[in-house]
C-alpha cells in the first residue's frame, strides 16, 4: 500500500512537471489532458492524437518512434497524425521527440442539430436567371462535397447511390481494439452508412439533395447538382473519427474533385478558447485549405451568450463558421455566439494569418424535417453555396469565398459581428460575385496527388432539402474579415 501510494504520488508529481514544462517541450500540448492522465494509475493510458511535424502521413522515423515507445494505434494516410492509448510517461516521450508538433486528448464531439424558409436565395441561383454560364443555371454540378458526419442513406430516393452520393464510406475508429500499429481503415461503396438516426443523411439532403420524392422538387438541397461523398463515423464522434473524414478527402481529393467538406459537429467543452494551430483539427483544414477545399462547420447550439462557439477549431482563418438565423429574419437564440474582441494572429508555415472568435455568417436553422433545427442544418446550406459558387468559378480560393459570402450577406438588424458574422448568406449574390473573383495564386495544388491506397432528407417522413425564401435585409456590410 505503501509503494502504491509513493508510486501515485510520483505518478503526480510527474504530471505537474509535464504541464509546467509543456511550452518548453519540443511538441504542444493539449491544455487539458495532464488533468485527464491525473485522473488514472501509473499503467492507465488515454486515448490521444499525436500529431508530427511536415506534411503527408507519418514516415518510417515517425512510426518507429511509436513503435518504440510500445504504442499501439492508427495512422492517417495523407495528414501527420496517428491515433494511439498512452500512459503519462509515454506522452512525456513524445512532447520531448522533436518529430512530434503536439499531443492532443481525442475529444468526443456532438452533432450540432437536433418550416423551412431560407434567406439564401438559392432559387435564383438554380433557375439561372439572371445567374447563370453559358445558359446553364448553377447547381453545383461537377463540385463534389464530402459529409463529414454519422452517415449518409444512399438509399434514399434524393440521395441515390451510386448515382448522386458517388461513394459512401464507412469509417469508425476504436483505438481500445488496435492490436499493433497500422493505417486507418475503412470500407468504401456502402449503400447506407447512416444507421445513427439520420442526422448525416439529413445533412446531405440540405446540402444536395435532389428533391424527387417531394412535390415539384419543393424540398430539394441547395446544390442538388452537386457530387455528395460520405464519410460516416455512427452516432458516437470522436476528433480522431472527423480526422479520418478529412483524411480521406485529401487523399481522394482529385478522384472526386472535392472542394468542400460539410462538418456538422462541435466540442462542447471547448468554448471561449483561442484559436490554436496545433490542435489536430486545424492541422487538417489547414492542408485542405491549401488544396483549395473549403471546410464549412456549425458555430454551435451553445449560445445565446458570449464566447459560445463549440470549438477553437472554427476560428481558423481558413474555415467558414456559420450560425443560425431564424425564420424571421434574426438570430437564433440557441446559435452559438463569438466573444467581442476576441482575436489574435499566428504565424503557420511562415505565413501570419488573422483569426477572430465569431461566426463568418448565418443561415436557415431548419430542414424539411420538422423539429430538426440547429447549426447543423445552417453549415450545410453554406455548404452548398460553397459548391454553387465553385461551379461558377472553379479558381475561386478560400479567402475569396470567405470574403464573398460575407460581403453579399445581409446584416441583421441589432446584431453584432461577433455574435451573427457579417448577416445571412444569399446564394444568388454570392454566386453573382463569383463569376467575377480573381484566381487564388499559389494556394490550390491542382497537381499534386496523394495516393489514398498508401501506408437532408427526412427521417420523420420521406423528404429532403430545403425550399428556399429571400429575407430582405439593409444590404451588404464590410466586415472584419482578417485573413479571413
Amino acid at each position: 500500500m505503501h509503494r502504491l501510494h509513493c508510486s501515485s504520488l510520483r505518478f503526480a508529481l510527474m504530471l505537474a512537471l509535464l504541464a509546467a514544462q509543456g511550452p518548453a517541450l519540443a511538441a504542444r500540448l493539449d491544455p487539458g489532458l495532464p488533468d485527464r492522465l491525473a485522473g488514472l494509475d501509473v499503467a492507465g493510458a488515454v486515448e490521444v492524437i499525436v500529431t508530427f511535424e511536415g506534411e503527408g502521413p507519418p514516415d518510417g522515423q515517425d512510426l518507429a518512434l511509436l513503435s518504440g515507445l510500445g504504442l499501439k494505434g492508427i495512422t492517417l494516410r495523407g495528414l501527420p497524425v496517428a491515433g494511439v492509448l498512452a500512459t503519462g510517461g509515454q506522452v512525456q516521450a513524445l512532447l520531448a521527440s522533436g518529430q512530434v508538433r503536439s499531443v492532443w486528448f481525442n475529444a468526443p464531439l456532438q452533432y450540432e442539430g437536433g418550416g423551412a424558409a431560407s434567406t439564401a436565395d438559392v432559387k435564383q441561383a438554380h433557375t439561372g436567371s439572371p445567374v447563370h454560364g453559358r445558359g446553364m443555371p448553377y447547381s453545383g454540378r461537377g463540385v463534389g462535397v464530402l459529409v463529414n458526419d454519422s452517415g449518409v442513406d444512399g438509399k434514399h430516393r434524393d440521395l441515390r447511390y451510386p448515382e448522386h452520393v458517388v461513394q459512401n464510406v464507412a469509417g469508425r475508429v476504436d483505438l481500445h481494439a488496435a492490436t499493433a500499429l497500422g493505417p486507418v481503415s475503412y470500407t468504401e461503396d456502402v449503400a447506407d452508412t447512416d444507421q445513427a438516426g439520420g442526422h448525416g443523411t439529413l445533412v446531405a439532403g440540405i446540402v444536395g439533395g435532389t428533391g424527387h420524392v417531394s412535390d415539384r422538387g419543393r424540398f430539394k438541397g441547395v446544390a442538388p447538382g452537386a457530387d455528395i461523398i460520405g464519410y460516416g463515423s455512427g452516432p458516437g464522434l470522436s476528433t480522431l473519427d472527423a480526422l479520418g473524414g478529412f483524411d480521406y478527402a485529401l487523399t481522394h481529393q482529385f478522384e472526386y474533385n472535392i472542394r468542400v467538406i460539410a462538418g456538422s459537429f462541435g466540442n462542447s467543452a471547448d468554448t471561449g478558447t483561442p484559436f490554436d494551430p496545433d490542435d489536430p483539427v486545424n492541422v487538417a483544414t489547414k492542408a485542405l485549405a491549401d488544396r483549395g477545399v473549403v471546410v464549412v462547420f456549425p458555430a454551435g447550439n451553445a449560445g445565446s451568450a458570449e464566447a459560445t462557439i463549440t470549438g477553437n477549431f472554427k476560428k481558423a482563418p481558413w474555415v467558414v463558421t456559420v450560425g443560425a438565423g431564424d425564420n424571421g429574419g434574426g438570430l437564433s437564440v440557441y446559435s452559438s455566439r463569438g466573444s467581442n474582441g476576441n482575436r489574435g494572429r499566428v504565424q503557420v508555415g511562415g505565413e501570419v494569418y488573422h483569426w477572430v472568435d465569431r461566426p463568418t455568417v448565418t443561415a436557415p436553422e431548419a430542414s424539411a424535417d420538422p423539429g430538426r433545427v440547429g447549426t447543423s442544418m445552417a453549415a450545410p446550406h453554406v455548404s452548398g453555396i460553397v459548391a454553387l459558387m465553385l461551379e461558377a468559378n472553379p479558381a475561386l480560393s478560400w479567402r475569396e469565398v470567405k470574403r464573398i459570402l460575407q460581403e453579399t450577406a445581409t446584416r441583421i438588424p441589432g446584431r453584432t459581428a461577433w455574435e451573427a458574422g457579417a448577416g445571412h448568406a444569399n446564394a444568388h449574390a454570392a454566386v453573382q460575385a463569383a463569376l467575377g473573383a480573381g484566381d487564388p495564386g499559389a494556394t490550390v495544388h491542382l497537381n499534386r496527388r496523394l495516393d489514398g491506397r498508401a501506408a437532408g432528407p427526412s427521417t420523420a417522413g420521406d423528404r429532403s432539402g430545403t425550399g428556399s425564401t429571400h429575407v430582405r435585409g439593409s444590404g451588404p456590410v464590410r466586415t472584419e474579415t482578417g485573413d479571413g
